[in-house]
């Protein structure tokens, strides 16, 4: 493996930057106006490493503006040889592949009270803040991962893991 390579995986392996990431899907989720706040659902949670830690769907997420919403990830871009959407079809099999790290993730960040568990559901009252000394990569992760819990904030569970794909 080339240095920068090598470098990423290792990153990507930490269970305390997936601890950051759940923590700022979970911020991004409960910035909602509060007559609009949904339940956080370990459902939920079990999105976000997959779609992060994937370069094609950070990618998209990042692009994309707030307003747009997660539909927004499922728009065609011509420029791009595969549709954006094929990129999230397969959710279901990188939900499997990243479970065990996504669990070790969210016991961290439970553990760390990043996150809190109150009868089934998940919230945080830790203001999250993207520290300005990190790497580029590890920024635009956590970046993505509030975006990202803004958009799904504002939709029902159904709604947010219909358009996802995500198979119960």
């Amino acid at each position: 493996m080339s240095g920068s390579l090598l470098r990423e995986y290792e990153i990507m392996q930490n269970p305390a930057l997936g601890a950051n990431a759940l923590w700022g899907f979970t911020q991004g989720f409960v910035s909602r106006p509060h007559e609009e706040l949904q339940s956080l659902t370990l459902w939920h949670l079990v999105t976000v490493l997959p779609l992060l830690y994937h370069d094609t769907s950070r990618k998209i997420i990042l692009k994309k503006r707030e307003s747009s919403g997660l539909r927004s990830i499922l728009e065609r871009d011509l420029k791009n040889s595969v549709a954006q959407n094929e990129t999230v079809f397969n959710i279901n099999n990188r939900i499997k592949a990243l479970q065990d790290r996504t669990f070790r993730s969210l016991n961290l960040a439970l553990a760390c009270n990043l996150i809190s568990l109150e009868e089934g559901y998940f919230f945080s009252n830790i203001s999250f803040k993207i520290p300005s000394t990190i790497p580029v990569e590890t920024k635009n992760i956590l970046k993505a991962a509030q975006k990202l819990g803004g958009w799904a904030g504002g939709m029902s569970d159904f709604e947010y893991l219909t358009i996802l794909g995500v198979e119960p």
